[in-house]
């Protein structure tokens, strides 16, 4: 890594931070429940396979002329259908990180404010969707530049419940595995995992150049984020065990000091909110630009639509994150490997990888990735 361009420095933590977020949070609630040998499976398959579907993104985004969005290179690729599947799956699971983003943050919010002010969750949330819809009503341009600021914070973090807990984790508190709630863990891996939106700002600021794609895909996608969230899941599972809560950081309230609890509440809450804001603003920009809906009625659409689910009782995270990481995110998944899969017929077309995987490889990848959309649409709707 020495001698790389601080640019390459500035990707990995892009990288890192769009992967590290929602999905973290919702790990340690199902970990308590399936066990860590679970958790230790998902991840290692996971992280491999994650890092397979970063790295063809990274060689689309290569050896295609220009600079597009997901729904742009699979027209390119597989037409106007293939543009319309991919954006259903992208929108789909924007609109359900945002409603995701409102239940954590009333559940935050709530613990943080209630005992002083009162209200309930789901006033705390319906703030944030007031005070979001606001900002991004006028747009939200100065946010995203603290985005990477954010993630860097977010590490500290979980450095610091790391640190001031580690007189407080028990053996006792780790199941081993629970078979019960083994395939529970899919969909909120998967989500956890996922940092395609970040592959073509990473490819945009190496300037295509593939080896550094590839490396940064590497650390920032893959590795940092791997550490990361072992140690955080390991961390609030062996602090709260059986009492761990869906949001993670509730649970915990009971054994750590109330200044650490305050502060990563706090930092959960403002972390929370701008991501509601730039994802809610990215779907507004979707639906304006490239549908042609006009503005107010796009930015109606991004905003009210996941509250609207909020309000009909949708309060379940780990539900709301397993269902978007396994239905969303996998059927993302099974579009980009379709795509490499005809990139593979074309010449000259698969730049990035060493071996290429054969179609037995591929068309499993797909199974496993349908399979899982099936098993988390079962989930939400009959369990």
């Amino acid at each position: 890594m020495f001698g790389k361009p601080k640019t390459y420095f500035y990707a990995i933590g892009v990288m890192t931070g769009y992967v590290i977020g929602i999905g973290m949070f919702g790990l340690p609630f199902i970990v308590s429940k399936s066990g860590i040998l679970g958790f230790f499976i998902f991840l290692a398959v996971f992280g491999v396979i994650q890092y397979f579907i970063h790295l063809v993104y990274a060689n689309l985004i290569i050896v295609t002329k220009g600079y597009h969005r997901m729904p742009g290179y699979a027209e390119i690729y597989l037409g106007k259908a293939g543009k319309i599947v991919v954006f259903a799956a992208k929108f789909f699971g924007n609109m359900g990180a945002v409603l995701a983003y409102i239940i954590v943050t009333g559940i935050f919010a709530n613990e943080l404010f209630g005992p002083v002010f009162g209200g309930s969750e789901f006033f705390y949330g319906s703030m944030l969707f007031v005070f979001g819809g606001i900002i991004v009503f006028f747009g939200i341009s100065m946010i995203s530049r603290t985005e990477l600021f954010m993630s860097a914070l977010l590490l500290v973090v979980v450095c610091l419940i790391a640190f001031k807990g580690r007189e407080s984790i028990e053996l006792c508190n780790y199941n081993l595995l629970d078979w019960k709630y083994f395939l529970a863990t899919y969909g909120v891996m998967l989500m956890a995992l996922d940092g395609n939106s970040a592959v073509p700002i990473v490819a945009n600021i190496l300037k295509k150049n593939k080896e550094l794609i590839k490396s940064a895909v590497k650390w920032g996608g893959s590795i940092i984020p791997i550490i990361i969230i072992s140690i955080f899941t390991l961390s609030i599972v062996g602090i709260s065990g059986s009492g761990t809560t869906p949001d993670a950081l509730v649970g915990i309230k009971a054994v750590l000091k109330n200044g650490v609890v305050f502060f990563a509440l706090a930092f959960g809450i403002l972390t929370m909110t701008t991501s509601f804001l730039l994802v809610s603003e990215s779907i507004k920009e979707t639906l304006w630009w490239d549908f042609k809906v006009k503005k107010n009625l796009a930015w109606f659409i991004a905003v009210f639509t996941p509250y609207i689910f909020y309000v009909f009782g949708f309060h379940d995270l780990t539900k709301v994150i397993s269902f978007v990481g396994g239905v969303a995110g996998g059927l993302s998944a099974i579009m980009l490997i379709l795509i490499f899969w005809k990139l593979k017929k074309l010449w000259k077309k698969i730049v990035i990888f060493k071996y290429i995987p054969g179609d037995f490889v591929i068309f499993s990848l797909v199974f496993i990735f349908f399979m899982g959309m099936l098993y988390e649409i079962y989930y939400f709707l009959i369990k």
